[in-house]
């Protein structure tokens, strides 16, 4: 949004506070944040531009992609070891997903969360940012706090 973007590019404290969606898993996390579009970052794969996401928080959205190959997607970064030192997930937006001509009998948030099943960090669910008309500012790179509970979420970037 325009508001977070102007709090970001004047050094003004960006801090989230969202409900918490049911599908999150509870947690806290501190580290840097990195990520964007699965598409892109799956590309990256075995490149020298593939991401280190070692105690990173890992932020993840996707546009106008089939569910079938959103869990495809994350299975090629799961079995490259993008989840295997991260600190959380930040679940942004799932835009424009196309219906399946065969229902996948579960909403996007649980496929989602059925990959990090075996996972021991937090993942957020609904984070405002990605392809949506409230579409809020992450300055990767940046250190972040990360809060999960029963009620709210919080995001808070640092210095």
């Amino acid at each position: 949004s325009i508001s977070t973007l102007k709090k970001a590019l004047f050094g003004e404290p960006l801090i989230y506070t969202l409900r918490s969606s049911k599908y999150n898993k509870i947690g806290e996390a501190k580290g840097q944040i990195i990520g964007g579009n699965l598409s892109i970052l799956q590309s990256m794969l075995g490149s020298k531009t593939a991401l280190d996401t070692t105690d990173k928080i890992f932020f993840i959205e996707e546009i106008g992609e089939y569910k079938y190959h959103i869990d495809r997607l994350l299975q090629s970064l799961k079995r490259a070891g993008y989840f295997d030192n991260c600190k959380a997930v930040i679940v942004g937006n799932m835009t424009k997903l196309r219906r399946n001509t065969t229902s996948w009998g579960k909403p996007i948030e649980q496929l989602i969360l059925d990959v990090f099943e075996e996972c021991d960090f937090p993942v957020l669910f609904d984070f405002p940012a990605g392809h949506e008309k409230d579409n809020r500012v992450l300055i990767f790179g940046r250190n972040v706090e990360l809060s999960i509970n029963s009620y709210e979420s919080t995001v808070v970037f640092k210095e």
